[in-house]
């Protein structure tokens, strides 16, 4: 009996304790004057892998820079230990040289491209949906890749340039991602023909179709990167220094987010992850309207907590590291890790980021440009 009472004596105590340490997390939260600007309290992440659970359990949101209806907030890590080693972006390391990315063979293959990083002492990091542009026709990476120096690797990839199958073996940089809604066909695991029917949607509602009903032709159209130009003017200036990331929510709906292991490959990036947001959120709707930014901040907010809350698991690379994956509670997600270290994840919500818009024409695909 004593010791029963004993037992239940420690029990109250720890309870006290527990309710304690709540109390103070709350205090700090409310002397630091904001919850949208800082989450000191943060939902459990032990469903995820240790390494994204230990980054997801330190980010913190700054307030948002906003578009119209496109509100992007940008994201920084509390104590973060920076992915260590030199690191290039696709476009960065074609640009020099020291990447080479060719077609498979002298006939090439659609859904498999060659690359080698003849750097002896930077990695390079490819983000999924980025589009190469060249080859016998332009392509988008399927899966975000780290190639090591000196690595050699199969890239997997799709056509996004349905009507020409010719020209060189080698692809240079297109300076150009796929639009946020596409990136999310990926994830959904779409098929070649699913892609195709896409980029013909994407290339009608901006008004940029052309001769081969190329994805990078569209983008890089006059009448669309003028626009983008002057969205990413509005607001890369206001993204500070130390971001590794960012969460976007149109209207009051978060779209998706995307996180990187160090400051210097997430601002490398974010231009062209501005432009994907846009081109979805902005460029294909007439109707434009400025939400209130109180409820873009909550959206933003609990988009971090359904994150964090999510659960993730070890998935392949074609490249260096370890993937990962998140396939659950209405959210798509991708990762590659280089041992300990988070290169980057990529994670959107499940629901299409854009409408259907009605079926098309069928196209008339050349049998080479087929698998």
């Amino acid at each position: 009996m004593t010791a029963c009472r004993r037992f239940h004596r420690l029990l109250r105590a720890a309870n006290r304790s527990i309710l304690s340490v709540s109390v103070l997390l709350v205090l700090i939260a409310w002397h630091r004057g904001s919850w949208g600007q800082d989450l000191p309290v943060i939902p459990p992440t032990g469903r995820h892998v240790p390494q994204l659970a230990r980054y997801l359990d330190r980010v913190e949101i700054y307030g948002s820079v906003a578009f119209r209806q496109l509100a992007v907030f940008p994201v920084r890590v509390r104590d973060n230990a920076e992915l260590p080693g030199n690191w290039l972006t696709m476009d960065q390391a074609l640009t020099r040289g020291v990447l080479n990315v060719s077609e498979k063979g002298t006939q090439g293959a659609v859904p498999q491209v060659n690359a080698h990083n003849r750097s002896p002492s930077e990695y390079v990091f490819i983000l999924a949906g980025e589009l190469l542009a060249g080859g016998k026709q332009a392509r988008m990476v399927r899966q975000d890749t780290a190639l090591a120096p000196g690595q050699t690797a199969e890239l997997s990839v799709f056509c996004v340039e349905a009507h020409r199958w010719e020209g060189t073996t080698d692809f240079w940089a297109a300076n150009t991602l796929a639009p946020a809604s596409l990136q999310q066909e990926l994830r959904r695991g779409a098929e070649q023909q699913r892609v195709w029917k896409e980029v013909a949607w994407n290339n009608a509602l901006l008004g940029a179709q052309n001769r081969t009903d190329s994805l990078a032709a569209a983008l890089n159209a006059d009448v669309v990167r003028g626009q983008l130009v002057e969205i990413r003017e509005r607001l890369l200036p206001q993204i500070p220094a130390d971001t590794v990331g960012i969460i976007v929510v149109d209207g009051e709906r978060a779209l998706g987010a995307e996180f990187f292991g160090r400051s210097g490959l997430a601002m490398a990036f974010l231009p062209k992850l501005l432009d994907a947001y846009a081109v979805d959120v902005l460029l294909k709707r007439s109707a434009a309207y400025r939400p209130d930014s109180a409820r873009q901040q909550e959206a933003a907010t609990e988009f971090l907590r359904r994150v964090q809350r999510a659960s993730s698991y070890d998935g392949v690379t074609r490249g260096s590291g370890t993937g990962l994956r998140t396939r659950t509670g209405g959210l798509l997600g991708d990762d590659v890790r280089i041992e300990d270290a988070m290169v980057h994840y990529g994670i959107q919500i499940e629901d299409r980021i854009t409408p259907l818009p009605p079926t098309p024409q069928a196209s008339k695909i050349r049998p080479q440009d087929r698998e």
